[in-house]
């Protein structure tokens, strides 16, 4: 160990102050997600740089366990995509929204499947259009694993004031006028902050925001709130907006609700 060792981890101190001010100026901001994946990504590094003072063997041993991890993010996103798409399937039912990850999924192994037939082949075509499709779905996936990382930490946050209106945005209905599962984990979470909302003694409003889409029996609205009502909630701290069709109409008709 060095006097210079506490500095190697200097760039990864600098990129945590830099996730806090900017989680303190706006925590909503998807660039919170990249200021803390690059600087989780600088510890490692600097860890690293740390065994390799203390046991270059061990920090070879790192690197190489750094590295394999790296390559096959790949495989495992894609994996962790089609798992994903087939629960989806299971649970949701068919649409294309159920099926995006799916799709995600096939394609990042089709992917991988044509760069390896290329660097086989070294055939010119395919070796240009495999390394501009690598360029695309790196950054694709960095924004990812980006969005995914921060919306768990962003999911430790509680409520910074005092909640009086909880909105929960619908998601289609299974067989007409079901909620499905996912729909009713977001229900869940909702009525879970209303109940510790009342804990602290406010006394917020729930929303149910959803209309009516193709094949379904009742505008989603008013399903999510009897689902809500069949889990306790009370009817005068329930409103229902029924007539949105899209996420902008979710809040904006939400919203004059509120008002």
């Amino acid at each position: 160990m060095t006097a210079l060792s506490p500095l190697v981890l200097a760039p990864a101190a600098v990129l945590y102050l830099l996730f806090g001010l900017s989680v303190l100026r706006d925590r909503r901001r998807v660039r919170n997600g990249l200021w803390l994946f690059f600087a989780i990504l600088a510890t490692i590094v600097g860890a690293g740089a740390l065994l390799a003072m203390l046991s270059p063997q061990a920090a070879v041993l790192f690197a190489v366990g750094f590295a394999l991890a790296f390559v096959a993010m790949p495989l495992v996103l894609a994996v962790f995509l089609i798992f994903n798409g087939v629960t989806m399937l299971r649970r949701e039912g068919r649409s294309l929204g159920n099926l995006l990850s799916l799709f995600a999924g096939i394609g990042i192994l089709g992917y991988l499947v044509l760069r390896s037939l290329a660097n086989l082949t070294e055939w010119p075509p395919l070796v240009a259009v495999m390394s501009a499709v690598a360029s695309v779905l790196g950054f694709v996936s960095l924004q990812f694993v980006c969005f995914l990382l921060y919306s768990f930490f962003y999911g430790l946050f509680p409520p910074r004031k005092q909640a009086d209106f909880i909105v929960v945005l619908g998601s289609g209905l299974i067989g007409g006028r079901r909620v499905p599962p996912l729909l009713g984990s977001r229900l869940d979470k909702g009525l879970g902050v209303f109940h510790q909302q009342r804990a602290k003694g406010y006394d917020p409003v729930l929303i149910t925001s959803g209309g009516q889409g193709p094949g379904e029996e009742i505008a989603e609205g008013r399903a999510m709130a009897d689902y809500l009502l069949e889990r306790g909630a009370p009817a005068d701290r329930l409103l229902v907006e029924d007539a949105s069709r899209s996420t902008e109409q979710n809040l904006r008709f939400s919203k004059a609700l509120m008002q």
